[in-house]
C-alpha cells in the first residue's frame, strides 16, 4: 500500500511541477568532484589573468579612449600594491566637478518629493520601482541636505571619486573572478562543459570591464554637468547594488540553460 501511495505521489508531484510554481524552492545536484576540482583551477587561473592581471591594460584603453569624448580634463594615476611586491599604476580621469547652489537642491526636493507622492499612490501596481525609488532618494536627500548645512565642508572632489571608483571596480572584478570559478564549478559535470563555462566566464568579466567603463564616463558627466548633489548616489544606487543584479541575472540564466539542455538526467538535477 504505501508503494502504491508513493508512485502515485511522485506521479502528482511530477505534474503539478509543470503548472505551479512554488514560492520557495531548492535543487538538488551531485557533485562531479574532479570536474569541479579542474573546472575550479582552470577558471581561477583564466578569470584572474583576464580580470585583475589584465586589468591595466584594459584601464589604459578605456581612460585613453573615454578622455576624446571629454573636455577640460587631465588625466593623472595612482599606484596600488599587492602583497607588497606587485605594483601597478591605473590611470583615472581628473575633471571639475560642479557644487550645488541653492535651486539645485529646491529643485530635487520638489521634484522628487512630487515624484514620491505619485509612486506611493501606485505602489501596488509598481512595487519594484517603488522600492528602488526608495534605494535611489534616501542618500540624494540626505545630500541635499547635507549641503544645504555644511555645504563649505564637503572634503570629495571628482579626483577623490575616480580613485574610489577605479578601486571599487577593481574589486568588484576580483570578486566576479573568485566567486563565478566556485560557483560555476559547481555544476560541472562534464568536459566540454569546463569549455563553456571558460566562455560564459569570459562574457561576463568583459561585460563588467566594459560597462563599468562606460558607467564611469556617465558618471564624470553627471558630476561636472549636474553636481554634487548626486555624487552618494552614484556610489551606493547605481554602483555595486547594480553590478550584483547583473552578476545573479546572468549566472541564473546560465544555470538555466544547463539544466535546459546538459542535464538529462533528474539524478543530477531535480526537486528536493
Amino acid at each position: 500500500m504505501s508503494t502504491d501511495f508513493d508512485v502515485e505521489f511522485d506521479k502528482m508531484k511530477k505534474s503539478l511541477m509543470k503548472y505551479v510554481h512554488f514560492h520557495r524552492y531548492g535543487r538538488r545536484i551531485s557533485i562531479n568532484v574532479f570536474f569541479f576540482i579542474l573546472s575550479c583551477l582552470i577558471l581561477l587561473v583564466f578569470n584572474f589573468y583576464l580580470g585583475v592581471y589584465s586589468y591595466y591594460e584594459f584601464n589604459s584603453f578605456f581612460i585613453d579612449f573615454l578622455a576624446d569624448y571629454l573636455q577640460s580634463y587631465k588625466i593623472e594615476s595612482f599606484s596600488i600594491s599587492f602583497f607588497e611586491k606587485y605594483t601597478i599604476s591605473l590611470k583615472y580621469i581628473f575633471i571639475e566637478g560642479r557644487y550645488p547652489n541653492i535651486y539645485d537642491s529646491m529643485f530635487v526636493l520638489v521634484f522628487f518629493g512630487i515624484l514620491g507622492v505619485v509612486l506611493y499612490s501606485y505602489r501596488r501596481k509598481i512595487l519594484p520601482f517603488f522600492v528602488w525609488y526608495i534605494f535611489f532618494i534616501i542618500p540624494l536627500f540626505s545630500s541635499v541636505f547635507y549641503f544645504l548645512l555644511f555645504y563649505k565642508y564637503f572634503p570629495y572632489t571628482v579626483r577623490e571619486f575616480s580613485i574610489l571608483y577605479i578601486l571599487l571596480h577593481l574589486g568588484i572584478n576580483f570578486f566576479i573572478v573568485s566567486i563565478n570559478s566556485f560557483l560555476l564549478s559547481l555544476v560541472t559535470i562534464s568536459l566540454g562543459q569546463v569549455f563553456f563555462n571558460i566562455l560564459f566566464s569570459a562574457f561576463i568579466i568583459l561585460y563588467s570591464i566594459v560597462f563599468g567603463y562606460l558607467r564611469y564616463y556617465v558618471f564624470l558627466l553627471i558630476l561636472n554637468k549636474f553636481s554634487y548633489l548626486y555624487f552618494a548616489n552614484l556610489f551606493f544606487t547605481f554602483g555595486p547594488l547594480i553590478d550584483f543584479i547583473y552578476v545573479i541575472s546572468f549566472y541564473s540564466l546560465y544555470t538555466s540553460l544547463l539544466v535546459k539542455f546538459i542535464y538529462r538526467d533528474t539524478n543530477l538535477w531535480k526537486f528536493i
